[in-house]
C-alpha cells in the first residue's frame, strides 16, 4: 500500500501505478458525473460520490486490479491489512474482481488531495467515518489493470 499526496507523484515514476496518478493530477473532476469511465490498457475509473459509514466492518481485495483511491472532497478513514493477516472471507464476487473479509485493520484518512493505491495484497475498507457522524465524500477510484 501506499498512502500519499498528490503532489508528490513524481515520487513514483517507473512505477505500474505512475500514469494514473499523473491523470489523477492532470483531471479536473469537479463536472464529471458519478460513474464508471473506460481508460486505455483495461484500466478505467469511478467517480463516487457516498456518505461515510460509522459502523463499516468489512474489508476487501482485488485480484486483477490495483486499487488508486483519491479523496475530491470530504474525508474517510480507510481501514489496511496485509492479505496475509488472520482473517475469515465472507462474500465473494470473483466475477466482479472483489472478495470480501472480516478482519483486523489500521486505519489512515483519506482527505482532499490524499491518495492510497492498494495492491492485490492490501485487504482494505473505504467508506469509513472518522467519527460517530457519516458525512459525505466525492472520491475517484481508478482500477489498474494488473499485468499478467
Amino acid at each position: 500500500m501506499i498512502f500519499d499526496r498528490i503532489e508528490n507523484i513524481e515520487n513514483y515514476k517507473g512505477s505500474s501505478v505512475f500514469k494514473a496518478l499523473e491523470f489523477l493530477k492532470n483531471t479536473d473532476f469537479a463536472d464529471v458525473p458519478p460513474g464508471r469511465y473506460e481508460l486505455s490498457g483495461g484500466s478505467y475509473y469511478m467517480v463516487q460520490e457516498y456518505m461515510t459509514d460509522p459502523d463499516k466492518n468489512i474489508a476487501e481485495a482485488h485480484k486483477e486490479y490495483i486499487d488508486i483511491q483519491f479523496m475530491l472532497n470530504g474525508r474517510e478513514r480507510v481501514g489496511y491489512a496485509p492479505i496475509s493477516a488472520e482473517k475469515k472471507e465472507v462474500e465473494a464476487k470473483p466475477g466482479n474482481d472483489v472478495w470480501f473479509y472480516e478482519c483486523e485493520t489500521e486505519f489512515l484518512t483519506l482527505a482532499p488531495g490524499c491518495f492510497a493505491v492498494l495492491y492485490p495484497c492490501d485487504l482494505h475498507m473505504p467508506g469509513t467515518a472518522v467519527s460517530e457522524n457519516a458525512e459525505p465524500c466525492r472520491k475517484v477510484v481508478v482500477k489498474v489493470k494488473v499485468k499478467e
